[in-house]
């Protein structure tokens, strides 16, 4: 079997974790199939963010195909830019396919009364909060909030993966977007105001996840939000099982011109520039003073320091099969600076020993010396990871705008038990520009109903 460049990042997890070879890790991840059956109560913005995601990520993770069945007639009431009139209609646009055989796992959205012989995952959320639990025992809240609706679709297909490599899940998996202190509680959703001008650094998997979710906030007017979208890299056929918004079509094209028509397509106010951020540039008077990064590279984050942002907020994941469940959000501003946090840190060189593997030496008979050096060194990568630390970017944000305090810093791997925070301070960025409160207006489209099943033919 060939090397699929396609899932080639998601194949190093199983390759690098159990010694196996690349054709092992493909046939393994090629007969993996989900089905995701959403509840009749599953009706509100947090729930469709919720079964999108676990599609859109599903579909990069399950790679025999995922199916949507339930109540997907339903009138389709998200705040993300598809042009649907039901959760159906949604579905298909982002990787939904049919299934022709049983899957082999399944997640739940919503209360369902009949889980099957199939045993599942359920996705809930509460608040800030987002996890998951066992069918019947989800609690769900009234599903304003869209960033707990992505956070739990994704850790369901984390959960599910997880299980599909044999690990137990033997913590609950569970993440808080807004952490406070004891005895304090976090602001309800429609309390916060919306950030309204950001500059995006990176549009890889983590930048196109930041995307996903800001695209997910019910803005009242998106026009009012300002974006400028950085990366020189395009698209290319690895991109595809780690970043949400790449398709097949979009292969060759640059990175920020993706991104750019996601953008504009929800109606945000976009500007690109198609090259790398220089540690020499400076903003101009009328620039967003809040960075949200994304890049992967050390230097990169160094060069952010300098450029006159307020407020940086970076994620950055784990690179290798130990730790690519693993995430870190970090906010710098005067008090907290990039150049201090960063000071004799460099990034990782490629482990020679992974060479010298037999995985390693017959990739190399196949495609090379200099092509298996170029797969040994990539980071692995899983989606639903980066939809999780996404969330939690997209919080800080939203707490930046609304003047309340957040942790400086955050650790966590989805497979452990809590993340490590931070203090939480008040974060110094007068020049962050928020766009209002979340608008409680719900998308139109024809009311549908009944128990359908959700079919396309390419994946996202």
């Amino acid at each position: 079997m060939a090397l699929d460049r396609h899932i080639a990042r998601l194949a190093k997890i199983l390759v690098d974790d159990e010694g196996i070879s690349f054709e092992e890790a493909q046939a393994r991840l090629s007969a993996l199939t989900l089905e995701i059956v959403v509840g009749p109560d599953a009706t509100s913005p947090a729930a469709h963010a919720a079964v999108l995601t676990a599609v859109s990520v599903g579909a990069r993770t399950f790679i025999g195909g995922v199916c949507v069945t339930g109540a997907t007639g339903q009138r389709f009431n998200s705040a993300l830019p598809f042009k649907a009139d039901t959760l159906a209609d949604a579905a298909s646009q982002v990787g939904a396919s049919r299934l022709h055989c049983l899957p082999s796992h399944r997640i739940f959205i919503g209360v369902v009364e009949d889980p099957g012989k199939i045993s599942g995952i359920a996705a809930w959320w509460q608040g800030w909060r987002a996890g998951i639990a066992e069918p019947g025992a989800a609690p769900l809240d009234d599903g304003h909030n869209p960033l707990t609706g992505i956070a739990a679709g994704a850790l369901a297909i984390g959960a599910a993966f997880a299980l599909a490599r044999g690990s137990a899940l033997d913590c609950p998996l569970e993440v808080d977007l807004w952490p406070v202190d004891q005895g304090e509680e976090a602001p309800g959703f429609p309390d916060t105001y919306l950030p309204g001008a950001l500059w995006v650094v990176g549009l890889g998997n983590l930048g196109q996840a930041f995307l996903w979710a800001l695209a997910a906030l019910p803005y009242a007017n998106p026009a009012e939000v300002s974006l400028v979208l950085q990366d020189r890299d395009k698209v290319s056929e690895e991109n595809w099982a780690t970043s949400v918004l790449v398709r097949h079509e979009t292969y060759g094209e640059l990175k920020t011109k993706v991104s750019e028509r996601w953008a504009r397509a929800k109606g945000f106010d976009v500007r690109r520039m198609d090259r790398r951020l220089l540690a020499s540039d400076r903003l101009d008077d009328d620039d967003p003073r809040v960075a949200l990064s994304g890049v992967d590279k050390i230097d990169a984050r160094r060069a952010l320091a300098d450029v006159g942002f307020d407020c940086v907020v970076d994620a950055g994941l784990g690179g290798n099969a130990a730790d690519f469940d693993k995430y870190r959000v970090t906010v710098f501003d005067e008090a907290h600076l990039i150049v201090r946090h960063l000071e004799g840190l460099q990034d990782a060189s490629v482990d020679e020993a992974l060479l010298q593997r037999d995985a390693y030496q017959r990739l190399q008979a196949e495609i090379g010396r200099c092509g298996t050096a170029e797969i040994a060194g990539a980071n692995v990568a899983a989606p639903y990871v980066s939809a999780v630390a996404a969330c939690v970017t997209v919080a800080r944000l939203i707490a930046i705008a609304s003047g309340s305090k957040c942790p400086v810093n955050e650790v966590r791997r989805l497979s452990g038990a809590a993340p490590r925070h931070g203090p939480r301070e008040t974060i110094e960025a007068r020049g962050f520009r928020h766009a209002g409160r979340p608008s409680n207006h719900k998308t139109t489209g024809a009311q549908h109903g009944g128990r359908d099943e959700c079919c396309a033919g390419d994946a996202a």
